[in-house]
Formats: structure tokens, sequence, C-alpha cells
């Protein structure tokens, strides 16, 4: 029941990504010092991507790139913004359910180390109960033989069927 509500909540922050990560765009599009660090973010990655462009044209040696305009710089960093927070809260949501597997593999690996211990345990008490078993029929064993060999003795003593012994089954 519990991996079926943490199933549901991870979806639901899955599908409340979108507006968060526009609210958060908004945020650091407002905020001063984030807005120009975003859009030097947004400017370096414009001279990447021109790079790979002029590297898969075939276009070797250094190239002056000029700066895009304001415009399509904080076009670009909100864009950046968004798909980083979006990006982020995916990676977050894996990790999050990495860990849940991981503690479930974990505790179902100590759940099995637990059982072979026990079976283990068990095992080593039968063989221990085992060879007690084994030596009290030896010991009763050796108690009958004595008994046997008084009777013996007696019966050799006194005569066969001696009136102070019990029939039992056989008539003298």
């Amino acid at each position: 029941m519990a991996a079926l509500v943490f199933k549901v909540g991870l979806l639901t922050m899955k599908t409340a990504a979108k507006p968060l990560a526009k609210q958060f765009e908004s945020f650091v599009m407002g905020h001063p010092l984030l807005r120009r660090n975003v859009i030097n973010v947004a400017q370096w990655l414009h001279k990447l991507e021109v790079g790979i462009t002029r590297g898969a044209e075939g276009k070797t040696g250094r190239a002056f790139v000029g700066d895009m305009s304001e415009e399509k710089a904080v076009e670009l960093a909100s864009k950046v913004v968004s798909e980083g927070f979006l990006y982020g809260m995916g990676v977050a949501l894996l990790v999050v359910e990495l860990n849940r597997k991981n503690k479930e593999d974990s505790a179902k690996k100590e759940k099995e180390i637990a059982e072979k211990e026990q079976i283990k345990d068990l095992h080593e008490r039968h063989l221990q109960t085992e060879k007690e078993l084994r030596e009290q029929l030896r010991t009763l064993s050796k108690q009958l033989h004595r008994l046997d060999e008084r009777l013996q003795f007696m019966e050799d003593k006194m005569g066969r069927r001696s009136s102070w012994l019990p029939s039992w089954g056989s008539s003298s």
C-alpha cells in the first residue's frame, strides 16, 4: 500500500513539475542577480552551439561569435531555467525512487540472510539432538544388554523358569 501511495506521489510531482518550472522561471527571470547569471549561461550556450554547428559543417579555425541580442538571450535563458528545473526534478525523482528500491532490496536481502541463519541454526540443533538421541540409544542398549546378561546369569543359577519370574505367554 505504501509503495502505491509513493508512486502516486511521484506521478503527482512529475505532473506538477511543468507549472512549477514556469513559476521557477518567473522567479529567476525577475531576480536581477540570477537573471544576469542565467543570461551569461545562455550567451555561453549560444557560443557553444555555434561552435558545434561550425564543426558539423566542416568549418575549422576560430571564428568570432558575437553575443545574442538581449531579447534572444532572455528567451534562451528562460528556456534553460525551465528545462533545467524539469531535468533536476526528474533526476531528483529518479534518485528518490532508486533509494527506495535499494532500501527494499537491502531489507529483502537481510530477511533472506536471517532466514538462512535460522535454517542453519535449526539444522545445527537437529544434528545436536540427533547426536544426543544416538548417545541415549547407545546407553539404553548397553543397559539392556547388562540386564539381559543379569537375567541370563540368574536363570543359569536358579534354573530355567523360576517361580519368582513371571511367565509371559509361555507355559511351564
